[in-house]
Formats: structure tokens, sequence, C-alpha cells
């Protein structure tokens, strides 16, 4: 199986990175610079399962010859539309798209341009960043990717996510295929539509906002109101997901912050679009009372437009 990683990056790098430890045929598409680097000094991974680096093959778009059997898609939401154009060459017939974004916008998005038989599902859990030398960094010890067919996928691409599921467990990734992937993306964009709205609007860790008179309150009613949005699309959270969002939610030791967060203090693009504008737009359609998602939505433009603003003043 001929496997491409969209990006060598935090994501694209840690998670491809695995995959040509265990011996995968894999490349990455990359940009100019990132593949001078990686021919340079091949990929650098410094993670507590074990640091490793090692020769890896990084091609441009101008590169691609020959479609790829699984693409692996780890980009940033607002370059999604970017990202469909460079891997557009190597999606063929017969290709299988895994897209490792948060929410899940992406996916009809990903369906229109390609085909829904050849969209899979995905999601990941790592924190980590990509150093200014090319040196991947895994910041804290878990580390977890799922993937599964979604209801229109070609039942063809079975055989490639339990090929792909082989692959990481030869790693110490942990990995699931699940049987219901779209329900398990719902209950990520639930859990993390809260956390990032929350931690955005009021610039702080959980246990910030759970110091405050009104913070335990404000987000119990936020992630009551994102888990009807999802009990609305016909995508009801299970009861051990919604028992771990709410302890963590509870937590009044937890410093735990969306990266949304620090992306929005770093002065950066954010994916408010994509999880809480997204989220905010299904709640109004299904006439659910938003909670704070109206708020925090307001604070993400605000912020964005004054980051436009002041990036290019008048």
């Amino acid at each position: 199986m001929k496997i491409l990683v969209l990006g060598a990056g935090a994501i694209g790098g840690y998670f491809g990175g695995r995959l040509a430890q265990a011996g995968a045929d894999l490349r990455f598409l990359v940009r100019e610079r990132r593949q001078a680097q990686l021919r340079a000094s091949g990929l650098v991974v410094k993670s507590p399962h074990g640091d490793f680096g090692l020769p890896v093959q990084a091609l441009t778009r101008e590169q691609i010859i020959a479609p790829a059997d699984l693409v692996l898609l780890s980009c940033k939401a607002y370059d999604l539309d970017d990202a469909i154009a460079t891997i557009e060459p190597a999606v063929g017939p017969e290709t299988t798209v895994l897209p490792l974004l948060n929410g899940i916008a992406h996916i009809e998005r990903l369906q229109a341009a390609f085909g829904a038989e050849r969209v899979a599902g995905g999601s990941c859990q790592i924190p980590a960043t990509l150093m200014a030398d090319g040196t991947v960094v895994q910041l804290a010890d878990f580390h977890r990717i799922v993937f599964g067919l979604l209801p229109q996928t070609a039942p063809q691409a079975e055989a490639k996510l339990q090929a792909l599921l082989a692959l990481y467990q030869r790693t110490p990734v942990g990995v699931e295929l699940a049987p219901d992937i779209m329900l398990t993306l719902w209950e990520k964009f639930v859990g993390l539509t809260t956390l990032a709205a929350m931690t955005c609007l009021m610039r702080g860790a959980v246990c910030d906002i759970l110091a405050s008179d009104e913070g335990a309150a404000l987000l119990e009613e936020t992630y009551a109101a994102c888990t009807a949005v999802a009990r609305a699309s016909g995508q009801t959270p299970r009861d051990a997901v919604m028992a771990h969002f709410k302890a963590m939610f509870a937590n009044r030791g937890s410093a735990v912050t969306a990266s949304m967060m620090r992306d929005l203090e770093a002065g950066g693009r954010t994916e408010g679009a994509h999880i809480v504008g997204d989220m905010l737009a299904r709640a109004r359609a299904a006439g659910i009372d938003p909670a704070a998602l109206r708020h925090a939505w307001c604070h993400l433009q605000t912020a964005e437009q004054r980051r436009l603003r002041e990036a290019h003043p008048a």
C-alpha cells in the first residue's frame, strides 16, 4: 500500500514518521523548504516513547507521478482548500483520502472534491510541535489515532484501513479502527468545541474558569448545548465519553486549554470558524440555545478582524 502524507509538521511528521518507522511504503508531500530539510537531515522525532530519526522520501506537488493508495491529510482547517488542490494529482479512482482534521465540516468538502466513496474518517490526539530546525517534538506522552469507514466510503477501503491498523500496531501509538467513525468524530467535536469556546472566550484554563462565580455553570451549559446539537444530528454521544468530558470540565485542578486559545494568544489564525462557528450555526439551525457559543464566536471573529487590520494598516 502506497501512502502519501500531506505535510511533515507536528501531526503529519509524527504520525507519518511512526508509519515509516513501521516499514510503510510512504512519502511526504511537502513544500520545497521542508523537502530540503528532510533530504539534509531526515525526519527527526523527539518523543517520550523514544526518539528516532530516519531518512524519508519527500516530494513536492509537481513531483507526483502516480496516485497513492491512501492519502493521510493533516492540515489546519483554514488551509483545507489549498490542501485539496495540493493532493489532487495523487488522488486516483482507487485512492482513499483519510483526513485527521478537527470538527466535521471538512468531510462534506472533501466528499464534494473527490467523491464520497474516496473519503474515510479519522481523528488524532497528540500535543506536538515542529521546531525551527525541522525536529518534531511530542510534548506529552499521549498519542492516539482513530479512523474508519464513513457510510459512503467504498467498501474496498476497508482493506487499506486494516493494513494501516496493522502498521500502527507495530508502533507505540494508540490506534483504533472505529466501527462508527462519524459518532467518534461528533463526540470529539462536542468536547473540543466546549473547551475551545470557553478557554478562548475566558482566556484561561479550565481551573481558571472554574474559579470564577459563573464558570462551572457556563461550562456545563455550553457542553449541554453542543451535546444537544449532536443528538439533533442523529449522533448521540456515548455515556462513557460524556462522563469523560464532564469530569474534565469539572476538574478544578486542570490547567488544560484548547490549542485554539494558544493560537489566539500567539496572534495567529485559528480554526474558530471550523469548530465554534460551525457548531453555533448547527445549534441555530436546530433551534437549540447555543449558550456561550455565540459570545465565543464573536470573540474569535473580533480577534481575527483585529489581526488582519493590524497586519495591513490603512
